[in-house]
């Protein structure tokens, strides 16, 4: 088959398959997801092989973004339709059938998801305990960390690979001894509790996370610190943590995200007083009284903050994970 002809067939197949994909939107018949994903892969994979057998510069380019575009679709596409879109639906809407567009939007489902005495709750809970556990796991992180990256003391590399080993544990693995510890120190249904018990899955990735990053600034900078005469604690503050700001930013915003979205701990750390968003969510499942509208709206409002922080720590998301912060 000629150059032009596999270019042509490819942007053929591509055109086609998004044309019938999204007709789901107007006309009810079926053409599986599935398949528009394949039927894409394959006319890309058919334009990319035309554009370059064409010797055309920019064929690589413009496959590359169409395939960017693609997984953006697949990410984007359905949380815009059944998260963001469903929220603003009325459940009457959802007997006549499923709708792209909600026939009479509506922000009622909102209103009465925070008049849900356990869902408020919960959702101010996970922002302080969050962001206490973030906080607290990133300067305890990065002490360790720096100690296990720079300094030379007996059992090193043990401390490293329990570090390593007790993150790759189960969490169920570590709740039953931190259950039997806190119901011992009266801290269970407790916001302090719940953010030691946060921070007791979080810490050992976060440290590990950040030992790479302070292996990666070179040794001769700090010991030319030390050298003028800052003491260990002087050289960290001014020459190891400007050069890592990056990778401390993403690993912090990690470890808001796995504090924000944890839900073992939280659910069975929490018995009345300390309800948490992830356990709250999950009762609105309800199979027998869950509404659809109101669960969609709950995801939203949960996805906000992550959306937020993401965007306000860009720049250093970015870099840290082009620095390798985040393996």
């Amino acid at each position: 088959m000629s150059p032009r002809l596999l270019a042509w067939s490819g942007a053929a197949v591509v055109l086609i398959a998004t044309v019938l994909e999204f007709s789901q939107l107007f006309v009810d018949w079926p053409f599986p997801f599935w398949l528009w994903v394949v039927a894409m892969v394959v006319g890309l994979a058919l334009l990319w092989v035309g554009l370059n057998r064409l010797h055309i510069g920019m064929g690589a380019r413009a496959v590359a973004a169409a395939l960017a575009f693609l997984v953006i679709m697949v990410i984007f596409l359905p949380f815009a339709v059944v998260i963001v879109l469903g929220s603003l639906q009325r459940p009457v809407d959802l007997l006549s059938g499923p709708h792209a567009l909600p026939p009479d939007p509506t922000l009622d489902q909102f209103g009465r998801l925070f008049r849900i005495a356990y869902w408020s709750e919960g959702l101010r809970n996970s922002l302080i305990v969050s962001t206490t556990a973030a906080v607290i796991c990133t300067l305890l992180a990065l002490l360790g960390a720096y100690a296990i990256a720079s300094l030379r003391f007996p059992g090193r590399r043990a401390v490293y690979t329990s570090v390593m080993l007790i993150y790759m544990l189960p969490g169920i693995a570590l709740l039953v001894p931190l259950v039997a510890i806190f119901r011992g120190l009266g801290m269970i249904d407790t916001l302090p509790g719940m953010v030691l018990g946060h921070m007791a899955l979080i810490l050992p990735l976060v440290t590990w996370l950040l030992v790479s990053a302070f292996e990666g600034v070179q040794p001769e900078l700090e010991q030319a610190a030390r050298i003028d005469g800052a003491g260990r604690f002087d050289a960290l503050r001014r020459v190891v943590i400007p050069l890592t700001v990056p990778s401390i930013a993403t690993t912090a915003v990690f470890a808001f995200v796995l504090s924000w979205n944890e839900l073992l701990v939280s659910r069975v750390l929490s018995i009345s007083s300390t309800p948490m968003l992830a356990p709250s969510i999950v009762n609105l499942m309800d199979p027998i009284n869950r509404v659809e509208p109101q669960l969609s709206a709950a995801g939203l409002i949960a996805s906000l903050p992550v959306l937020v922080l993401a965007l306000v720590m860009q720049r250093y998301l970015i870099r840290g994970i082009g620095e390798g912060a985040v393996i």
